[in-house]
């Protein structure tokens, strides 16, 4: 059994007749799922979503660690056409299609 002792961690919310149900042991990751109807539907529907997290937990306790890097790590990529030489303060010589601001 995961968790020791069989501690569990559960939490509903209700939004309408929908439910997110979430389940966590210590040392394993959350498992959430959804679920349609009234409070005594999602209370039916909580054993088994039990069952379900532990089965998963026994092949795994934890996901797996993200090896790529995320959006926000990447370097952004420079606009087409742009250069990497200093803009200068004065007029552009080329001609633009948006209006000046200033």
């Amino acid at each position: 059994m995961s968790g020791q002792n069989g501690e569990l961690k559960l939490v509903i919310s209700l939004k309408g007749d929908r439910a997110s149900v979430g389940v966590q042991a210590p040392e394993c990751d959350p498992l959430f799922f959804g679920i349609e109807g009234d409070l005594g539907a999602v209370l039916n529907g909580v054993p088994g979503f039990v069952e379900e997290a532990r089965r998963r937990w026994e092949t795994s306790k934890l996901n797996p660690e993200c090896e790529t890097p995320l959006p926000s790590q990447a370097k952004p990529a420079a606009p087409a056409g742009a250069s990497t030489a200093p803009r200068s303060r004065g007029k552009s010589a080329a001609p633009s299609d948006q209006p000046p601001m200033f």
